[in-house]
């Protein structure tokens, strides 16, 4: 009789407080049960794969340890999911792509805080990888879905954009398709003349900390070259001249000229052939760069960092030997204007005590500042 009122008690408290603590006096109110205990835990039934497949519809959550693969294992929709992490690849129905977005891309520079949410809807759950690239970036993320349903997924950039302008970012994962779009600016300034400029050399990924901020001064271009990977101040170098406009290849070509067909339309405004400046700018002329100095009051290498340009001195690659020279003393910067017809271009030289135009020989690598058309 003792043990029947006190069973009945148990019931009738169980039922008004809807919860049970073993171990534990006061169970959470948001568990039905609460175990507690500093000396053993709680043990799930263990069953081989054979035994677990031998279980007759299997309720959605139902948790087991697989004796085979040492791993606890929930019931999600239709399969079997561990928590081992070497589930099969899961199906993914559709996505979503334009959930939401963060950072900005900046031409030329590597991307960084860019990302992409997107919805990725699962009926079968396991690992994924998910990516798109486009103009030189990529957006990716991979992991494990661990149910069915919706999921939103963070797609992280990586990369440094190739040019201006919106781009499209396609995901094809498992036959399922989606697209977004995101745009990449160009950092500018407008120069005292009133001039739209790029706010850093050409090769440059940042606007620099000083002027002889050596991580800032760009790359080295032969006048009337493209971005074909000569520019690189480590570029290796080759002794035959290109017969044509486009040598096809990104050596430096040491000489006074880099090629053995000199031409003086090359770099003439914003469609001129092989212009490196990305969409929409230019080589300025050398009365664009003269008008700029005159109303900047660019003097020397001081007041020409100082000024809205932030000019650095990175010095120039030489037409002889190849190497880099008067770097963090003098800056040297191209004009698109043929200075004579012995073929020497216009240069601007930024030294310590003056600011000059000079000629120089196409054969030179000096750093690029572009102007907008």
């Amino acid at each position: 009789m003792r043990n029947f009122i006190i069973t009945a008690a148990f019931f009738i408290c169980y039922s008004v407080q809807s919860q049970m603590g073993i171990g534990i006096p006061n169970p959470h109110t948001s568990a039905i049960l609460e175990l507690s205990s500093k000396e053993k835990g709680l043990l799930l039934p263990r069953l081989t794969d054979a035994e677990r497949n031998a279980i007759k519809q299997p309720a959605l959550g139902l948790v087991i340890f697989n004796t085979e693969k040492n791993c606890i294992e929930i019931y999600v929709g239709s399969v079997w999911h561990n928590l081992c992490g070497d589930n099969g690849v899961a199906v993914i129905d559709s996505y979503t792509c334009n959930t939401n977005e963060t950072g900005e891309m900046i031409f030329a520079a590597p991307v960084s805080g860019v990302s992409q949410t997107i919805t990725a809807r699962v009926s079968t759950p396991g690992s994924y990888t998910i990516s798109a690239t486009a103009n030189g970036v990529t957006f990716s993320a991979a992991g494990n879905f661990t149910a069915t349903g919706d999921h939103k997924v963070v797609l992280h950039a990586s990369g440094v954009p190739v040019s201006l302008g919106t781009h499209s970012f396609t995901l094809n994962t498992n036959g399922t398709t989606c697209s977004f779009k995101r745009e990449t600016k160009i950092d500018i300034v407008t120069g005292r003349s009133g001039k739209i400029w790029m706010a850093y050399n050409l090769g440059a990924t940042a606007v620099p900390t000083s002027k002889i901020d050596v991580a800032q001064y760009g790359d080295y271009y032969q006048w009337g070259r493209d971005s074909d990977g000569h520019q690189m101040k480590n570029s290796g170098t080759t002794s035959k001249k290109s017969p044509t406009d486009s040598p096809g290849h990104g050596f430096f070509i040491p000489g006074y000229n880099w090629t053995s067909a000199p031409s003086a339309t090359l770099w003439q405004g914003g469609s001129g052939k092989n212009n490196p400046c990305p969409s929409g700018f230019r080589i300025p002329t050398d009365q664009e760069w003269t008008d700029e100095i005159k109303d900047s009051k660019i003097t020397d290498s001081d007041t020409a960092y100082n000024s809205a340009l932030k000019l650095t001195v990175g010095g120039y690659r030489d037409q002889i030997s190849s190497d880099l020279k008067s770097d963090s003393q003098t800056g040297y910067y191209w004009t698109s204007t043929d200075a004579s017809s012995t073929g020497t271009k216009r240069e601007i030289r930024i030294k310590s005590s003056n600011v000059s135009i000079d000629k120089g020989a196409p054969g030179h690598g000096e750093n690029v500042r572009c102007i907008q058309n």
